[in-house]
């Protein structure tokens, strides 16, 4: 029969080879600060992926404004033209503006936001969580695209 140090010591090199798995971006106590990779992956995008990214998803909008306030596209659901986004969810809204989740971290989130068709300056606008103690849903963000209609 073992001893209770032999189990102690296959639990404690379980637990520390389970540490070294451990990604600060998923899963639980996630973060979604500018390091995230989902942001290098935004920024690397070019501007005609940008462009391909609002047309389509204006489109979604479109097509979907009359059915529900708000329309939700999972991983699954997601057409094939904005495959190359690997996008958790795309939301359009009847009377708000369509944005793009890449990655979800609990309340922290990489987000495309892209501005309303209605608008007279077409944009995509990358934001990330910047959280403080006197605010913890601050954002950063940078404009990745835009154009004059």
């Amino acid at each position: 029969m073992r001893d209770k140090n032999y189990y102690s010591a296959i639990a404690i090199l379980l637990f520390c080879l389970s540490l070294t798995g451990c990604d600060p971006y998923s899963g639980f106590g996630c973060i979604a600060p500018e390091a995230h990779p989902a942001v290098n992956f935004a920024r690397s995008l070019t501007q005609q992926q940008l462009e391909t990214v609002y047309v389509e998803i204006q489109k979604l909008s479109d097509e979907n404004a009359g059915k529900n306030y708000e329309t939700q596209f999972s991983k699954e659901d997601i057409p094939n033209k904005l495959a190359f986004l690997n996008a958790e969810v795309i939301r359009v809204y009847r009377s708000g503006d369509p944005y793009v989740i890449l990655a979800n971290c609990f309340d922290e989130r990489i987000e495309l936001h892209l501005s309303s068709s209605d608008d007279l300056l077409e944009s995509i606008t990358l934001h990330w969580a910047e959280p403080t103690n006197e605010n913890p849903y601050l954002t950063g963000s940078q404009k990745l695209w835009q154009r004059k209609k």
